[in-house]
């Protein structure tokens, strides 16, 4: 709390906090709490003097409780400490209200929800390979290659089933796209562009395994760039904010972000919510068909927020792309509206056997690449998802704290003091580029690995191979979300 006035022994010898109801008899020495502060103790509200004592009079202060008030919120509103019996979520609801009472405005947030599910990838495992299967020796080959488009004229051939997602430039810094790019290129994985443009180093780098994405703004879209990548993804939307626009804070705009993204300075991006060209089926269809001959019959495909999957998928199909991104609720982003993030959308693990089903009721599945993100963290997380019939995954915020994200959760402000969303010049030195690829590669390399041990564990050569047969729910429901067996063995 901000002192509101002056700590002296004048005001001292004025202070009748000693005799206040709802003074804290067990934080002993305490005194003038409008100078010094909140209290060490927990208040109990049984009346306030602070309104009759003169050091508040003289001060022309307002409110009570200075024993324990304390700053809350972007706003930095007085109120009430959280009491220890409190429940956290309860008490940011108050701040929330609060903060948007006093800007008038809605909260904007950065990352994914922390929002509780009822089930999580936790509440699956995988069933070990004994005596009816055996498991194979660590140093037996399992192969981790894997292909996105496998029917386009130019499929492309992966390292790994791990895949960075899109961020794009101006959410995260130029040296997180250049360590993203390089990693892509030594390992062979793919990445995506996101919005906003694709540096020259990225070309350079790793050209051949870059997904370059087509975004609802059209000034960001350059087709002569597009035919330099290795796959598109039309973005329809994303886990953290499915059917919103996006939008790139002024304050986070520099001059290279400004030149790549075709803007004229340090102002606002904004993306529609939609395709002002792709309102109808069939324009959806004669979209993909004109990237796909624009770009030399590279992989075309789609990103969606997780809602409506089987509608949503039968559009998509109908339309020929050679892959799907699902991305599930609690996907991070560099900044949007809290009351978007916490309330559209469902969870990827929900979504993806939805997905699966369909797609295999289509006759598609063998045709269409199905790659799974939003909230995937580890590399149990990844298995888990080709398991459940996911040819690939996309991470993002995984791979950011790999390469030195801490999750302040202050993407949208510009100060991220790692070096990750800053554009500062000073801030920005906390991230080297070689020690962020080493980092990075060591993730996705290890994690990769560990994914083909367990593959090992349930008895297979290939991650291909790994399907719902080898997973067990701990959760009832879950089971019949997915589809995998219960610990009943039914």
């Amino acid at each position: 709390m901000m002192a509101m006035v002056q700590d002296s022994v004048e005001n001292e010898k004025k202070c009748i906090c000693l005799r206040c109801p709802s003074f804290p008899r067990d934080c002993k020495g305490e005194i003038l709490y409008c100078a010094r502060g909140e209290s060490r103790c927990e208040i109990k509200g049984r009346g306030c003097v602070c309104s009759v004592c003169s050091v508040y009079l003289e001060n022309q202060l307002q409110g009570l409780y200075f024993c324990d008030q304390v700053e809350v919120g972007s706003s930095k509103t007085m109120m009430r400490k959280r009491y220890a019996d409190e429940e956290s979520a309860r008490y940011e609801i108050t701040v929330d209200i609060k903060d948007v009472a006093a800007k008038g405005r809605s909260i904007i947030c950065s990352m994914g929800s922390l929002k509780k599910m009822p089930f999580s990838f936790d509440d699956l495992h995988f069933i070990p390979a004994q005596a009816a299967k055996i498991p194979l020796e660590r140093e037996e080959k399992v192969n981790t290659e894997i292909t996105i488009g496998p029917r386009a004229r130019s499929p492309l051939r992966l390292f790994s089933p791990i895949m960075i997602s899109g961020m794009s430039l101006g959410a995260t810094s130029g040296n997180v796209k250049r360590i993203i790019s390089e990693v892509a290129g030594r390992l062979r994985i793919a990445y995506n562009s996101g919005e906003g443009g694709i540096l020259e180093e990225e070309f350079a780098a790793a050209s051949r395994f870059l997904i370059g994405q087509y975004t609802t703004d059209r000034a960001e879209v350059d087709v002569e760039v597009l035919r330099k990548v290795a796959a598109v993804e039309i973005r329809f939307g994303q886990g953290a904010y499915p059917g919103k626009g996006s939008y790139l804070p002024e304050s986070k705009v520099t001059k290279e972000t400004s030149q790549v993204r075709g803007l004229k300075g340090p102002e606002r991006s904004d993306s529609p919510a939609h395709h002002s060209d792709m309102t109808t089926p069939e324009e959806i269809k004669e979209k993909v068909s004109w990237l796909r001959k624009a770009t030399g019959g590279v992989p075309i495909g789609a990103k969606i927020g997780c809602g409506d999957v089987e509608a949503d998928i039968q559009v998509l199909v109908d339309a020929g792309v050679d892959f799907i991104a699902l991305d599930g609720f609690g996907g991070g982003t560099g900044a949007t509206e809290k009351y978007v993030r916490e309330n559209v959308g469902i969870p990827i693990i929900a979504a993806l056997p939805r997905a699966v089903r369909f797609l295999r009721k289509l006759a598609a599945k063998n045709d269409i690449s199905l790659i799974a993100g939003g909230g995937l963290r580890t590399s149990a997380d990844f298995a888990k998802c080709l398991a459940l019939g996911a040819d690939a995954v996309y991470i993002a915020t995984s791979a950011l704290i790999a390469i030195n994200c801490q999750q302040y959760r202050i993407c949208h402000t510009g100060i991220c003091p790692s070096g990750v969303t800053t554009h500062s010049p000073v801030l920005a030195k906390q991230l080297g580029f070689e020690e962020g690829v080493r980092n990075l590669s060591n993730f996705i390399g290890t994690s990769t690995e560990e994914i083909a041990n367990l593959t090992r564990v349930v008895g297979k050569d290939d991650v291909r191979k790994v399907d719902l047969g080898d997973l067990v729910s701990l959760n009832k429901d879950l089971a019949l979300i997915t589809g995998a067996r219960w610990l009943s063995g039914e």
